[in-house]
C-alpha cells in the first residue's frame, strides 16, 4: 500500500510538468500546422495582387479606393527613426498598387518635425500629421494617423523595427487572401486582422527571451485559431475593422493595448484574425535592441498594465500558464523534503523532460520567426529568472496606487 502511495503521490507531483509540456507541444504543434497551410502569397503573385472581398483587387485604383497605408509613430525617436528610414520606406509593392506612406509625429521635440518636413517636400507618397501628446503612449498619435490614411488597407509598426524589403506586401496578402487551413475560424475567406511576429535583433539576451517566450505563446494561440494579443511592431488590419470595434475607446485610459486590447475587442467583435508567416529573410522583420536592461523593464511593467483587462479565458489561460513553471520547482521538491512521496526520480525525471521540451520549442521557433536561433541552454537558464521577474513586476504593479507609466512615458518610445 505504502509503495502505491508512493507512485500515486509521485504521478500527481509530476502532473504540473505534463502540463507544461502537453501545453508547449500543442503551441509548437498548432505553428508548425500553421506553416504547412502558409502558402507563400510572395512567389504566386509577383504580378497579381490579391483579391478582396467584391471581387476587386488592391493593384486597380479605379476598382478600390482602399489601397494600402503604413504608419508609423515616433516621438522624440529621430535616430532610430533616420535608422530604420530606408528599410521601412523602402518597402517594395507592385507598381499598380496605390501606395501611402504615414508618419504621425508625436509630439516630438528633438528636431523630428523638421527632418521629416524636408522629406516630405520631395516625396510624394508621404504623408506626415502632427499630432500634440498630450497622454504617455501613442494611442493618440496612431488613432489620428489611422483617421488621416487614405487607404483602407494598414500595416502598423514602430520606429524600433527594421522591416526587410517586402514585409510589409506579407502583411497585406495575408490580410486579403484566403486561408487554406480547414481549422481557423476564416477558413475560405479573407480576413479582417494579420498579426506577425517581430522578435529583437540583439540586446540583452533575457530581454530577447522574454520576448520569444511571449512571441511563441500568442503565435501558438493564434495558429490554433484563439488569438488574444498582436504586438504593434507587426500587425496590419483594415481600417473598418478598426472603425468597427470602436478604435481605442475601450481602453483609453490605459498608455498601453493599441495592440493586444484591440485584438480583444476584435475577438470579442467576431472579427478573422490570421497569423503571418514570413516565409524567408526578404519578408520578416526585426525589432532594434533595447537601449538597456532598465528601458526592457519599464517597457514591460507597461504592458503588463494591460493584461487586467484581458477577457477571463484569456486571464485564466495566463495565469495558469504562469503557475506551471514554479509548480513543477516545488513538486520536484517534494521528495527530498519528504513529503507526499519518496519516488524522487518520476517528478525530478518530469521536470527535466519539461525544461527540455521548452528549450527546443522555444529555439526551433526562434529558428523560423527570428533572425538567429535563440541557444537552446539559454531557455534553460532565463526561464526562471524571467518568472521571477515577471512575479515582482506583477505585484508592484498590483499594489501601486499611482503608476508612473500612467502618468508619463518612460521611454521616447511610449
Amino acid at each position: 500500500m505504502d509503495a502505491l502511495w508512493d507512485i500515486g503521490g509521485a504521478a500527481v507531483c509530476a502532473l504540473p510538468a505534463a502540463l507544461r509540456i502537453a501545453w508547449d507541444l500543442r503551441w509548437h504543434l498548432a505553428v508548425q500546422h500553421h506553416l504547412s497551410f502558409s502558402s507563400p502569397l510572395l512567389s504566386k503573385q509577383e504580378t497579381q495582387p490579391p483579391a478582396i472581398e467584391g471581387g476587386t483587387e488592391i493593384g486597380d485604383a479605379s476598382s478600390d479606393p482602399l489601397g494600402v497605408t503604413l504608419i508609423l509613430c515616433s516621438h522624440n525617436d529621430l535616430a532610430a527613426l533616420q535608422s530604420i528610414w530606408s528599410d521601412w520606406r523602402g518597402q517594395q509593392f507592385p507598381e499598380h498598387w496605390p501606395v501611402e506612406w504615414l508618419v504621425v509625429d508625436d509630439g516630438s521635440q528633438d528636431g523630428t518635425a523638421e527632418w521629416l518636413a524636408a522629406l516630405q517636400s520631395n516625396d510624394a507618397d508621404l504623408t506626415v500629421v502632427h499630432h500634440p501628446k498630450s497622454k504617455p503612449g501613442k494611442k493618440g498619435a496612431l488613432a489620428a494617423g489611422i483617421r488621416a490614411a487614405q487607404h483602407g488597407h494598414l500595416v502598423m509598426t514602430d520606429a524600433d523595427c527594421r522591416p526587410q524589403p517586402h514585409w510589409a506586401r506579407t502583411m497585406i496578402e495575408s490580410l486579403t487572401a484566403p486561408s487554406h487551413a480547414p481549422h481557423l475560424p476564416e477558413a475560405g475567406g479573407a480576413c479582417d486582422i494579420a498579426i506577425g511576429v517581430c522578435l529583437p535583433d540583439g540586446g540583452p539576451s533575457l530581454l530577447s527571451f522574454d520576448a520569444l517566450r511571449v512571441a511563441f505563446q500568442y503565435a501558438g494561440e493564434a495558429a490554433s485559431g484563439r488569438p488574444y494579443m498582436a504586438v504593434g511592431r507587426s500587425i496590419a488590419y483594415r481600417k473598418t475593422a478598426w472603425q468597427q470595434v470602436g478604435g481605442f475607446q475601450g481602453h483609453a485610459d490605459l498608455a498601453s493595448g493599441d495592440d493586444d486590447l484591440f485584438v480583444q475587442d476584435a475577438v470579442q467583435s467576431g472579427l478573422h484574425i490570421r497569423l503571418v508567416h514570413t516565409s524567408d529573410a526578404s519578408t520578416a522583420i526585426h525589432a532594434l535592441p533595447a537601449h538597456d536592461w532598465k528601458d526592457g523593464w519599464h517597457r514591460k511593467r507597461r504592458h503588463l498594465s494591460t493584461s487586467g483587462r484581458y477577457s477571463r479565458r484569456a486571464r485564466l489561460q495566463l495565469g495558469l500558464d504562469a503557475l506551471l513553471d514554479p509548480l513543477i520547482i516545488v513538486a520536484a521538491l517534494t521528495a527530498p523534503l519528504g513529503l507526499l512521496h519518496k519516488c524522487i526520480w518520476i517528478p525530478t525525471a518530469a521536470m527535466v523532460l519539461a525544461a527540455a521540451v521548452r528549450a527546443i520549442t522555444l529555439s526551433m521557433f526562434s529558428q523560423v520567426w527570428g533572425k538567429d536561433a535563440f541557444p537552446w541552454w539559454q531557455c534553460i537558464l532565463w526561464g526562471p529568472i524571467r518568472w521571477v521577474l515577471l512575479a515582482i513586476a506583477t505585484a508592484r504593479n498590483a499594489f501601486t496606487s499611482s503608476p508612473t507609466w500612467t502618468q508619463r512615458a518612460p521611454t521616447s518610445r511610449s
